[in-house]
């Protein structure tokens, strides 16, 4: 998983990530609290799918993204530690 976070405070529903993401990745969902406007927030819906070329939150004018560097590998496929 590349995308760690997005900040519901910051994300101003502009969908510019969702433009930017050659992979797909993100989508636009009504806000927990609609009140709000936008009402419409920015969410990695096929995480899996992330390549981590930080496009997204390069692109995010209000920094509302933020991107992981790290490689997760489930420890059944490489068993020994990553120092």
């Amino acid at each position: 998983m590349a995308i760690t976070a997005i900040d519901d405070d910051l994300c101003d529903g502009c969908g510019i990530c969702i433009d930017t993401c050659p992979a797909d990745v993100l989508r636009l969902v009504e806000s927990e609290r609609p009140w709000e406007h936008p009402g419409w927030k920015a969410r990695a819906i096929y995480k899996g799918d992330c390549h981590s070329c930080t496009l997204c939150a390069l692109d995010c004018p209000p920094g509302a993204i933020q991107v992981s560097y790290r490689v997760e590998v489930a420890p059944e496929v490489f068993p020994y530690p990553l120092t």
